[in-house]
């Protein structure tokens, strides 16, 4: 039988599978299953890098994600963060961008993380690394009005850290991206001129690039495609709701192929993702697609649902 990692290297190959991997986003399901505050995890690589490890032993998902959370980027290049309900929450930055984004706050933390992860990990399991994406990034820094028009100042900032995390050895890089990519009418030079850039650092290191985006317009995603990343996901569009998974695999025309998000927390919704997913699946011999979550998983996930889904992909 494959193992995750073995069914995933198929999926980035563009091979047949005997089933699609599941590939949950991770995120404050961690503090549940450590009993430990995502403050205290996120500010100590050790802690941090066993939960990940625990937690996915215990449910047994094909890959592991590190680097969720779009609030580490923004502290990386120079933002203020206050940690409210063990939620981070951004500020404007008072001392201007950062030199060495990868050696700042907690992003030191994530690339030492990912790298003790994906080193006793990636026999089994698909490694997958995560950053804020370009776009989000300029917005966080310099505010909406500005962010547009200053996406070329963080280019060497993004590079640094997409880099940084590409010598942690990962399968796939994923760039997260919020509603200053997903809701512009149309995707412009300076959007394709930095993901250019980024994705030719990741190809320099063998490494796949992924797009994740939530808050966009179900009727625009095309767009998204202009990219060229070798693979996407969408979260929550902008009225929170999932996308229909036609317009997801949609996206993937070009593309080595789709992450289909699973409401975790709805078992039939989830069933019938599965079940329209599948039925695309196999009209290319099974080819195109994984199975994640419907956005981060956080700490209120239904534990029962989460293992039942992970028993139903496992078994397809």
């Amino acid at each position: 039988m494959d193992t995750g990692r073995e069914l995933f290297i198929k999926f980035l190959n563009n091979e047949p599978l005997p089933r699609p991997a599941f590939v949950p986003m991770i995120r404050g399901l961690l503090s549940r299953v450590e009993c430990i505050s995502m403050e205290a995890l996120t500010n100590d690589p050790t802690l941090w890098a066993n939960s990940l490890v625990k937690t996915h032993k215990l449910f047994r998902f094909d890959g592991v994600v590190v680097g969720l959370d779009f609030t580490l980027m923004a502290e990386a290049c120079g933002c203020g963060i206050i940690w409210e309900n063990d939620r981070p929450r951004i500020l404007p930055p008072e001392k201007g961008v950062q030199d060495n984004p990868q050696a700042t706050g907690r992003m030191r933390h994530a690339l030492e993380t990912a790298r003790r992860v994906f080193e006793v990990s990636r026999q089994e399991q698909a490694c997958i690394a995560a950053m804020t994406g370009p776009v989000t990034v300029a917005n966080y820094l310099f505010g909406e009005a500005e962010g547009p028009d200053r996406i070329p100042e963080v280019k060497q900032m993004v590079a640094q850290v997409a880099e940084a995390f590409c010598r942690t050895g990962p399968d796939v890089l994923i760039f997260l991206e919020e509603e200053p990519l997903a809701r512009v009418p149309k995707i412009t030079p300076a959007h394709r001129k930095i993901y250019n850039t980024v994705k030719n650092i990741a190809d320099y290191y063998n490494v796949r690039t992924g797009l994740y985006v939530q808050g966009y317009d179900p009727e625009n995603v095309d767009i998204f495609r202009e990219l060229r990343m070798d693979l996407y996901v969408l979260g929550p569009s902008s009225d929170k709701t999932p996308p229909p998974v036609s317009r997801v695999w949609d996206l993937g025309v070009g593309a080595i192929g789709v992450g289909l998000g699973l409401p975790l927390n709805d078992l039939e919704k989830a069933r019938d993702v599965i079940r329209e997913g599948l039925r695309l699946y196999q009209t290319t011999g099974g080819r195109g697609i994984f199975f994640t979550s419907f956005g981060p998983v956080t700490r209120d996930v239904n534990l029962e649902t989460l293992h039942e889904l992970v028993n139903e992909v496992f078994y397809l």
